[in-house]
Protein backbone atom coordinates (compact mmCIF):
# COMPACT_ATOMS: atom_id res chain seq x y z
CA UNK A 1 0.00 0.00 0.00
CA UNK A 2 1.31 2.80 -0.97
CA UNK A 3 1.77 6.02 1.62
CA UNK A 4 -1.02 8.82 1.70
CA UNK A 5 -3.71 6.72 0.87
CA UNK A 6 -6.38 8.92 -0.61
CA UNK A 7 -9.14 8.96 1.83
CA UNK A 8 -12.44 8.81 -0.65
CA UNK A 9 -15.13 9.62 1.58
CA UNK A 10 -15.78 11.62 4.90
CA UNK A 11 -17.48 9.05 7.80
CA UNK A 12 -17.84 5.96 8.89
CA UNK A 13 -20.83 5.49 11.16
CA UNK A 14 -21.67 1.59 13.09
CA UNK A 15 -23.89 -1.20 17.65
CA UNK A 16 -24.66 -3.91 18.06
CA UNK A 17 -27.69 -2.36 19.27
CA UNK A 18 -28.52 -2.79 23.01
CA UNK A 19 -32.16 -3.22 22.52
CA UNK A 20 -32.60 -4.48 26.27
CA UNK A 21 -31.43 -1.30 27.62
CA UNK A 22 -33.82 0.93 25.63
CA UNK A 23 -36.42 -0.82 25.56
CA UNK A 24 -36.61 -1.36 29.31
CA UNK A 25 -36.31 2.80 29.31
CA UNK A 26 -38.95 2.93 26.73
CA UNK A 27 -41.57 0.56 28.23
CA UNK A 28 -41.28 2.85 31.48
CA UNK A 29 -41.99 5.92 30.07
CA UNK A 30 -38.40 7.69 29.65
CA UNK A 31 -37.75 9.64 26.78
CA UNK A 32 -34.59 9.09 25.17
CA UNK A 33 -34.74 12.55 22.88
CA UNK A 34 -35.23 16.20 23.33
CA UNK A 35 -38.52 17.11 24.65
CA UNK A 36 -40.71 17.72 21.62
CA UNK A 37 -38.57 15.65 19.20
CA UNK A 38 -39.10 12.46 17.45
CA UNK A 39 -37.66 9.65 19.36
CA UNK A 40 -37.64 7.11 16.15
CA UNK A 41 -37.12 7.44 12.69
CA UNK A 42 -38.62 4.34 10.96
CA UNK A 43 -38.05 1.45 13.30
CA UNK A 44 -34.38 3.04 14.51
CA UNK A 45 -34.50 4.94 17.84
CA UNK A 46 -32.81 7.87 17.87
CA UNK A 47 -31.50 9.06 21.46
CA UNK A 48 -29.82 11.94 22.50
CA UNK A 49 -27.19 13.15 21.87
CA UNK A 50 -28.21 12.24 18.33
CA UNK A 51 -31.63 13.53 16.95
CA UNK A 52 -33.51 14.31 13.80
CA UNK A 53 -32.95 17.58 12.58
CA UNK A 54 -30.10 20.28 14.05
CA UNK A 55 -32.27 21.03 16.59
CA UNK A 56 -32.76 17.68 18.25
CA UNK A 57 -29.14 16.58 18.17
CA UNK A 58 -26.02 17.85 20.29
CA UNK A 59 -24.46 19.75 17.29
CA UNK A 60 -22.43 21.83 19.77
CA UNK A 61 -20.58 18.85 20.27
CA UNK A 62 -20.54 17.70 16.95
CA UNK A 63 -22.38 18.14 14.03
CA UNK A 64 -22.53 14.22 12.89
CA UNK A 65 -24.76 13.86 15.98
CA UNK A 66 -27.45 15.74 13.48
CA UNK A 67 -28.95 12.59 12.07
CA UNK A 68 -31.19 12.83 8.83
CA UNK A 69 -34.57 10.85 8.13
CA UNK A 70 -35.02 9.83 4.64
CA UNK A 71 -38.77 9.34 4.41
CA UNK A 72 -38.43 8.49 0.65
CA UNK A 73 -38.57 5.18 1.94
CA UNK A 74 -41.05 2.85 4.03
CA UNK A 75 -40.18 2.51 6.63
CA UNK A 76 -38.53 5.62 6.81
CA UNK A 77 -34.71 5.16 7.32
CA UNK A 78 -32.31 6.88 9.41
CA UNK A 79 -28.82 8.61 7.69
CA UNK A 80 -25.67 10.13 9.39
CA UNK A 81 -22.97 11.73 7.40
CA UNK A 82 -22.21 14.80 5.97
CA UNK A 83 -23.18 16.55 2.47
CA UNK A 84 -20.45 13.76 0.45
CA UNK A 85 -21.35 10.61 2.68
CA UNK A 86 -24.33 9.55 4.34
CA UNK A 87 -24.71 5.67 5.93
CA UNK A 88 -27.67 3.86 7.26
CA UNK A 89 -28.18 3.64 10.41
CA UNK A 90 -30.13 0.26 11.98
CA UNK A 91 -29.08 0.55 15.89
CA UNK A 92 -27.76 2.70 18.31
CA UNK A 93 -26.59 1.94 22.04
CA UNK A 94 -26.38 4.94 24.74
CA UNK A 95 -24.98 2.53 27.33
CA UNK A 96 -22.27 0.73 25.13
CA UNK A 97 -21.76 4.00 23.17
CA UNK A 98 -22.19 1.34 19.29
CA UNK A 99 -23.78 2.53 16.32
CA UNK A 100 -24.52 -0.18 13.67
CA UNK A 101 -24.67 1.67 9.99
CA UNK A 102 -24.91 -0.22 6.73
CA UNK A 103 -21.52 0.57 4.61
CA UNK A 104 -21.25 -0.21 0.32
CA UNK A 105 -18.82 -3.11 -0.36
CA UNK A 106 -15.47 -2.47 -1.66
CA UNK A 107 -14.91 -4.64 -5.06
CA UNK A 108 -13.44 -5.45 -8.35
CA UNK A 109 -14.70 -7.31 -11.07
CA UNK A 110 -13.04 -8.61 -14.34
CA UNK A 111 -14.03 -9.75 -17.90
CA UNK A 112 -10.68 -10.57 -18.88
CA UNK A 113 -7.44 -11.66 -17.32
CA UNK A 114 -6.64 -7.40 -17.27
CA UNK A 115 -9.71 -6.02 -17.83
CA UNK A 116 -11.66 -4.69 -14.78
CA UNK A 117 -13.88 -2.10 -12.95
CA UNK A 118 -13.93 -1.24 -9.31
CA UNK A 119 -15.35 0.57 -6.34
CA UNK A 120 -12.77 1.21 -3.51
CA UNK A 121 -14.29 3.34 -0.38
CA UNK A 122 -12.67 4.70 2.86
CA UNK A 123 -13.34 6.89 5.75
CA UNK A 124 -11.80 9.88 7.37
CA UNK A 125 -12.75 9.63 10.69
CA UNK A 126 -10.81 12.18 12.85
CA UNK A 127 -13.50 14.97 13.25
CA UNK A 128 -16.14 12.92 13.97
CA UNK A 129 -17.77 10.96 17.21
CA UNK A 130 -17.11 7.46 15.34
CA UNK A 131 -14.35 4.97 15.26
CA UNK A 132 -14.63 1.40 13.85
CA UNK A 133 -14.70 -1.25 16.74
CA UNK A 134 -11.61 -3.60 16.31
CA UNK A 135 -13.78 -6.06 18.72
CA UNK A 136 -16.72 -5.85 16.81
CA UNK A 137 -15.79 -6.06 13.54
CA UNK A 138 -13.11 -7.70 11.27
CA UNK A 139 -11.79 -7.15 7.55
CA UNK A 140 -13.15 -9.16 5.59
CA UNK A 141 -12.01 -10.72 1.73
CA UNK A 142 -14.06 -12.74 -0.22
CA UNK A 143 -12.59 -14.59 -3.74
CA UNK A 144 -10.19 -16.67 -5.20
CA UNK A 145 -6.41 -15.68 -5.56
CA UNK A 146 -7.18 -12.23 -4.49
CA UNK A 147 -5.04 -9.92 -1.97
CA UNK A 148 -7.45 -7.34 -0.21
CA UNK A 149 -5.20 -4.97 2.18
CA UNK A 150 -6.82 -1.82 4.46
CA UNK A 151 -3.99 1.46 5.60
CA UNK A 152 -4.69 4.36 7.26
CA UNK A 153 -4.25 5.92 10.58
CA UNK A 154 -4.15 5.39 14.03
CA UNK A 155 -4.36 8.64 15.70
CA UNK A 156 -3.34 11.58 14.40
CA UNK A 157 0.18 10.34 12.63
CA UNK A 158 0.40 6.57 13.13
CA UNK A 159 0.43 4.81 9.84
CA UNK A 160 -1.09 1.78 9.77
CA UNK A 161 -1.56 -1.29 6.81
CA UNK A 162 -2.86 -4.87 6.98
CA UNK A 163 -4.73 -7.61 4.82
CA UNK A 164 -5.43 -11.22 4.00
CA UNK A 165 -5.05 -13.39 1.32
CA UNK A 166 -8.10 -15.65 0.11
CA UNK A 167 -6.99 -18.63 -2.47
CA UNK A 168 -9.19 -21.44 -4.18
CA UNK A 169 -8.79 -23.37 -7.43
CA UNK A 170 -12.59 -23.45 -7.93
CA UNK A 171 -16.07 -22.98 -6.67
CA UNK A 172 -15.91 -27.13 -6.11
CA UNK A 173 -12.68 -26.82 -3.97
CA UNK A 174 -14.76 -24.53 -1.49
CA UNK A 175 -17.68 -25.07 0.86
CA UNK A 176 -20.62 -23.17 2.38
CA UNK A 177 -19.85 -22.18 6.13
CA UNK A 178 -16.31 -22.06 6.39
CA UNK A 179 -14.23 -20.03 8.54
CA UNK A 180 -12.45 -17.45 6.36
CA UNK A 181 -9.30 -19.02 6.92
CA UNK A 182 -8.01 -18.16 3.14
CA UNK A 183 -9.82 -20.75 1.44
CA UNK A 184 -12.69 -18.53 -0.75
CA UNK A 185 -12.75 -15.83 1.94
CA UNK A 186 -10.14 -14.52 4.60
CA UNK A 187 -10.23 -11.95 7.49
CA UNK A 188 -8.29 -10.44 10.18
CA UNK A 189 -8.73 -8.16 12.92
CA UNK A 190 -7.94 -3.91 12.88
CA UNK A 191 -6.49 -1.75 15.21
CA UNK A 192 -8.12 0.55 17.93
CA UNK A 193 -8.05 4.37 17.16
CA UNK A 194 -8.44 4.02 12.99
CA UNK A 195 -9.01 7.13 12.81
CA UNK A 196 -8.64 6.93 9.02
CA UNK A 197 -8.69 4.02 6.34
CA UNK A 198 -9.14 3.35 2.45
CA UNK A 199 -9.71 -0.31 1.34
CA UNK A 200 -7.03 -1.45 -1.68
CA UNK A 201 -6.82 -5.01 -3.95
CA UNK A 202 -2.92 -4.73 -5.12
CA UNK A 203 -4.18 -7.73 -8.04
CA UNK A 204 -4.99 -5.94 -11.57
CA UNK A 205 -4.75 -9.34 -13.31
CA UNK A 206 -7.44 -11.99 -12.81
CA UNK A 207 -7.16 -15.84 -13.96
CA UNK A 208 -9.79 -16.55 -12.48
CA UNK A 209 -12.15 -14.75 -13.46
CA UNK A 210 -13.84 -17.42 -15.93
CA UNK A 211 -15.73 -18.66 -12.76
CA UNK A 212 -14.96 -16.21 -9.85
CA UNK A 213 -15.43 -12.69 -11.71
CA UNK A 214 -15.59 -10.53 -8.53
CA UNK A 215 -13.91 -9.42 -5.65
CA UNK A 216 -14.99 -8.23 -2.25
CA UNK A 217 -13.41 -6.61 0.63
CA UNK A 218 -14.95 -5.17 3.48
CA UNK A 219 -14.48 -3.76 7.26
CA UNK A 220 -17.64 -5.99 8.78
CA UNK A 221 -19.35 -7.19 11.91
CA UNK A 222 -18.01 -10.27 13.50
CA UNK A 223 -20.77 -13.07 12.86
CA UNK A 224 -21.98 -11.08 9.87
CA UNK A 225 -21.09 -12.74 7.51
CA UNK A 226 -20.75 -16.38 6.52
CA UNK A 227 -19.26 -17.79 3.23
CA UNK A 228 -21.39 -19.39 0.71
CA UNK A 229 -19.77 -20.37 -2.82
CA UNK A 230 -22.29 -18.37 -5.06
CA UNK A 231 -20.64 -15.17 -3.35
CA UNK A 232 -18.34 -16.19 -5.46
CA UNK A 233 -20.53 -16.46 -9.06
CA UNK A 234 -21.76 -13.71 -10.97
CA UNK A 235 -21.02 -10.15 -11.63
CA UNK A 236 -21.86 -8.56 -7.84
CA UNK A 237 -23.54 -11.77 -7.04
CA UNK A 238 -22.64 -11.17 -3.19
CA UNK A 239 -23.52 -7.64 -3.44
CA UNK A 240 -27.53 -8.36 -5.37
CA UNK A 241 -27.81 -11.34 -2.99
CA UNK A 242 -26.37 -10.03 0.07
CA UNK A 243 -25.65 -6.35 0.55
CA UNK A 244 -27.29 -4.44 -2.23
CA UNK A 245 -27.83 -1.70 0.81
CA UNK A 246 -24.31 -2.39 2.73
CA UNK A 247 -22.36 -4.23 4.61
CA UNK A 248 -22.82 -3.76 8.92
CA UNK A 249 -20.00 -2.10 10.85
CA UNK A 250 -20.08 -1.22 14.53
CA UNK A 251 -18.88 2.31 14.98
CA UNK A 252 -17.57 3.41 18.69
CA UNK A 253 -19.08 6.63 19.69
CA UNK A 254 -18.01 9.07 22.32
CA UNK A 255 -17.89 12.74 23.63
CA UNK A 256 -14.75 13.26 21.49
CA UNK A 257 -13.86 16.78 22.74
CA UNK A 258 -13.31 15.92 26.46
CA UNK A 259 -12.06 13.91 29.06
CA UNK A 260 -13.52 12.09 32.23
CA UNK A 261 -14.32 13.39 34.73
CA UNK A 262 -14.84 16.62 33.54
CA UNK A 263 -17.17 19.24 35.21
CA UNK A 264 -18.46 22.38 33.45
CA UNK A 265 -20.35 23.94 30.73
CA UNK A 266 -19.18 21.48 27.80
CA UNK A 267 -19.64 18.68 30.30
CA UNK A 268 -22.68 16.13 28.66
CA UNK A 269 -23.81 13.80 31.41
CA UNK A 270 -26.25 16.34 32.81
CA UNK A 271 -28.42 14.14 34.41
CA UNK A 272 -28.41 13.42 38.15
CA UNK A 273 -27.74 10.44 39.16
CA UNK A 274 -24.82 9.99 35.76
CA UNK A 275 -21.32 9.56 35.84
CA UNK A 276 -18.39 9.73 33.18
CA UNK A 277 -16.56 6.67 31.83
CA UNK A 278 -13.21 7.00 29.38
CA UNK A 279 -13.98 5.61 25.96
CA UNK A 280 -12.80 2.33 25.51
CA UNK A 281 -11.47 3.21 21.82
CA UNK A 282 -9.97 6.50 20.89
CA UNK A 283 -9.78 9.84 23.07
CA UNK A 284 -13.07 10.96 24.95
CA UNK A 285 -15.71 9.77 27.08
CA UNK A 286 -19.27 7.96 27.25
CA UNK A 287 -22.34 8.95 30.01
CA UNK A 288 -24.07 6.26 32.04
CA UNK A 289 -26.89 5.80 34.55
CA UNK A 290 -25.80 4.96 38.20
CA UNK A 291 -26.57 1.57 39.32
CA UNK A 292 -30.27 1.42 40.55
CA UNK A 293 -31.30 4.20 37.40
CA UNK A 294 -32.03 3.63 34.02
CA UNK A 295 -32.58 5.88 30.74
CA UNK A 296 -30.92 8.60 28.70
CA UNK A 297 -27.77 10.27 31.24
CA UNK A 298 -27.16 12.61 28.01
CA UNK A 299 -30.93 14.83 28.96
CA UNK A 300 -31.73 16.88 32.59
CA UNK A 301 -33.19 14.28 34.65
CA UNK A 302 -32.51 11.77 32.51
CA UNK A 303 -31.50 8.53 34.71
CA UNK A 304 -34.69 7.73 36.29
CA UNK A 305 -35.02 4.92 39.22
CA UNK A 306 -35.76 1.39 38.21
CA UNK A 307 -38.64 0.30 40.33
CA UNK A 308 -37.58 -3.07 41.19
CA UNK A 309 -40.28 -4.45 42.79
CA UNK A 310 -42.63 -3.57 40.15
CA UNK A 311 -40.49 -5.36 37.66
CA UNK A 312 -40.73 -8.27 39.79
CA UNK A 313 -44.63 -8.25 39.40
CA UNK A 314 -44.03 -7.60 35.13
CA UNK A 315 -42.24 -10.15 34.71
CA UNK A 316 -40.17 -13.99 36.53
CA UNK A 317 -36.99 -13.04 35.25
CA UNK A 318 -36.78 -9.99 37.21
CA UNK A 319 -37.26 -12.27 40.37
CA UNK A 320 -33.69 -13.48 39.47
CA UNK A 321 -32.36 -10.32 38.60
CA UNK A 322 -33.78 -8.77 42.02
CA UNK A 323 -33.74 -11.44 44.61
CA UNK A 324 -36.33 -11.12 47.70
CA UNK A 325 -37.25 -14.85 48.47
CA UNK A 326 -39.92 -15.25 50.68
CA UNK A 327 -39.83 -11.63 51.52
CA UNK A 328 -41.47 -7.82 51.15
CA UNK A 329 -39.85 -5.67 48.01
CA UNK A 330 -39.86 -2.53 48.78
CA UNK A 331 -38.53 0.40 46.07
CA UNK A 332 -36.28 2.64 47.33
CA UNK A 333 -34.07 5.32 45.08
CA UNK A 334 -31.69 3.23 43.24
CA UNK A 335 -32.21 0.46 44.64
CA UNK A 336 -35.03 -1.82 46.70
CA UNK A 337 -35.42 -3.00 50.09
CA UNK A 338 -36.27 -7.28 51.19
CA UNK A 339 -38.25 -6.77 54.43
CA UNK A 340 -39.23 -9.95 56.29
CA UNK A 341 -42.65 -10.85 57.89
CA UNK A 342 -43.33 -11.08 61.41
CA UNK A 343 -42.37 -14.78 62.13
CA UNK A 344 -39.39 -14.64 59.73
CA UNK A 345 -35.46 -13.10 59.76
CA UNK A 346 -33.01 -12.61 56.89
CA UNK A 347 -31.18 -15.34 55.26
CA UNK A 348 -27.97 -13.88 55.86
CA UNK A 349 -27.95 -12.56 52.13
CA UNK A 350 -30.13 -9.58 52.46
CA UNK A 351 -32.24 -10.93 49.57
CA UNK A 352 -34.19 -13.41 51.48
CA UNK A 353 -36.22 -14.39 54.47
CA UNK A 354 -36.29 -17.92 56.82
CA UNK A 355 -38.15 -18.64 59.70
CA UNK A 356 -36.89 -17.04 63.52
CA UNK A 357 -36.27 -20.59 64.41
CA UNK A 358 -34.91 -23.66 62.39
CA UNK A 359 -36.29 -27.06 62.80
CA UNK A 360 -33.66 -28.07 65.23
CA UNK A 361 -33.63 -25.27 67.03
CA UNK A 362 -37.91 -25.08 67.52
CA UNK A 363 -37.38 -28.66 69.21
CA UNK A 364 -35.20 -27.11 71.50
CA UNK A 365 -37.54 -24.44 72.54
CA UNK A 366 -40.42 -27.00 72.41
CA UNK A 367 -38.09 -28.98 75.54
CA UNK A 368 -37.68 -26.27 77.11
CA UNK A 369 -40.80 -24.99 77.32
CA UNK A 370 -42.93 -28.04 77.78
CA UNK A 371 -40.14 -30.54 79.47
CA UNK A 372 -39.25 -34.02 78.43
CA UNK A 373 -41.96 -36.32 78.73
CA UNK A 374 -41.75 -39.83 79.05
CA UNK A 375 -44.94 -42.70 78.82
CA UNK A 376 -44.89 -45.34 81.92
CA UNK A 377 -47.05 -48.23 81.55
CA UNK A 378 -48.78 -49.92 84.48
CA UNK A 379 -49.20 -53.13 85.01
Amino acid sequence: MKEGLVLVAKLMASIIFLAVAVEAAASSGHSLSLPGCPDKCGNVSIPYPFGIGPLCAATSISSYFNVTCNDTFHPPRPMVGDSETLVEITDVSLERGEMRVLSPVNHICFTSNTTSTKFIGGYELKRTPFLPSPSRNRFTVIGCNTLGLIGGYMGTASQYVTGCYSFCEGINSTSDGVPCAGMGCCETAIPTNLTAFEVAFEMNQSKVWGFNPCFYAMVTEIGWYSFQQKDLVGRLGFIDDRAQRGAPIIADWAIRNGSCPEEGSDYACISANSYCMEASNGPGYLCQCSKGYEGNPYLLNGCQDIDECALRKQDPKYKDMYPCRKGVCYNTPGGYLCKCKIGKRSDGTNFGCRPLHTTAEQVVIGKAMYGDFTSVSLH
